[in-house]
C-alpha cells in the first residue's frame, strides 16, 4: 500500500503472506514468476489451529511476529517492475484444482 501522509511524505506498507501452490500450477509459478513480480492470488487462509488467527511466533531478536499462510487456488501474474514481461502465462490465470462450495469464504 502506498500513500502520501498529510505532511507530503510518501509512505509505504507491505504485508507478507506465505503462499503454498500445488501441482502443475506450482511448476508454472516456478517457471514464470520472479521475486518482486506482482501477482494476484486467490485461495484459502490457513489459520493457526490453536488461535484461529495468524501463526504467532518469536523471531531471533525476541520480537513477536505473525505469519499469514494461504493455499493458492488461482494465481494471476500482474506484470513486472516496469520491465518487459517474459513469454508465458503472464497476465493470464493459472488455475488450481476445483474447490468445493463449502470452502468458499463468502
Amino acid at each position: 500500500r502506498r500513500w502520501t501522509s498529510q505532511d507530503g511524505t510518501p509512505r509505504e506498507k507491505t504485508v507478507w503472506f506465505r503462499v503454498t501452490v500445488w501441482r502443475r500450477q506450482a511448476e508454472t509459478c516456478n517457471q514464470y514468476l520472479q521475486k518482486g513480480r506482482s501477482v494476484l492470488v486467490e485461495g484459502g487462509l490457513n489459520p493457526d489451529p490453536d488461535t484461529g488467527g495468524p501463526r504467532i511466533w518469536t523471531g531471533n531478536d525476541g520480537v513477536a511476529r505473525a505469519s499469514y499462510e494461504l493455499t493458492a487456488r488461482t494465481v494471476r501474474s500482474l506484470g513486472g517492475r516496469g520491465e518487459a514481461t517474459p513469454a508465458g502465462p503472464t497476465g493470464a490465470e493459472i488455475e488450481g484444482p476445483p474447490v468445493a462450495e463449502d470452502e468458499i469464504p463468502f
